[in-house]
């Protein structure tokens, strides 16, 4: 996936209807066309605030084989621009979404067909400010195998990086459940690598969310992937 681009996408529905409104919307887009090998979409999965606050937000990553792919995705008629066009028409948003790319580093999205998969998927987002990128890199690659070998229940630890933040690094996490969650935090090759990740930063910001159902992530073009249960 080395010229593959994933998109960190922030939607501000301007009322819980409306959100859920958006949220109908984004599951008929996941079932019926990023699905399709044509779509040429590895990796699309959207959530929610773990803890709601007053403003309604929906979080979403999608990842495309390449930049082309992408463009596609834009220049849908079926799809993409209707629901656009809907969001327009029905005045969904308080206010423009957010969209940032970003390219994977390392890491895994998806474990494929015998994933351990539970009833709600937990997902955090962390968003560090580096001193010095490449070594908070080096941290966190050499913890990727230990994590895929020692944790069935972290179906997704992906890193990204972007040209036009040097100094950034977004950690993209999927848990099966609150339990895997607290074995990852508590695990101590965990906690000593917060530790070296703590002396290479500047700041870090982690949000916890709860993936929406009819997500999907795959490593596979065009795949089921590994789906929520939501």
């Amino acid at each position: 996936m080395a010229d593959g681009i994933a998109l960190l996408c922030m939607l501000y529905p301007e009322s819980a209807p409306k959100q859920e409104r958006c949220l109908g919307l984004l599951r008929t887009n996941a079932r019926e066309y990023y699905r399709q090998p044509s779509a040429k979409c590895t990796t699309w999965s959207y959530f929610q605030p773990l803890k709601p606050g007053k403003q309604p937000v929906i979080g979403g990553l999608e990842i495309y084989t390449s930049k082309a792919a992408l463009q596609a995705q834009v220049n849908d008629t079926i799809y993409f621009q209707p629901y656009h066009e809907t969001v327009k028409r029905e005045s969904l948003y308080s206010k423009p979404e957010e969209l940032v790319a970003w390219y994977q580093t390392d890491g895994f999205v998806a474990r494929g067909k015998g994933s351990k998969e539970g009833e709600g998927v937990l997902i955090s987002t962390t968003r560090m400010e580096c001193k010095d990128r490449r070594k908070v890199i080096d941290v966190l690659q050499g913890f990727v195998t230990w994590v895929e070998e020692n944790e069935p229940g972290v179906l997704t630890y992906a890193i990204f990086t972007r040209p036009k933040a040097a100094n950034e690094v977004l950690l993209f996490v999927r848990y099966v459940d609150g339990k895997a969650l607290r074995a990852h935090a508590e695990a101590p090759e965990h906690v000593e690598v917060v530790k070296a990740l703590t002396a290479q930063q500047k700041s870090n910001t982690t949000q916890m969310w709860k993936e929406v159902r009819d997500s999907f992530v795959s490593n596979t073009e065009g795949g089921n992937g590994v789906q929520s249960k939501l």
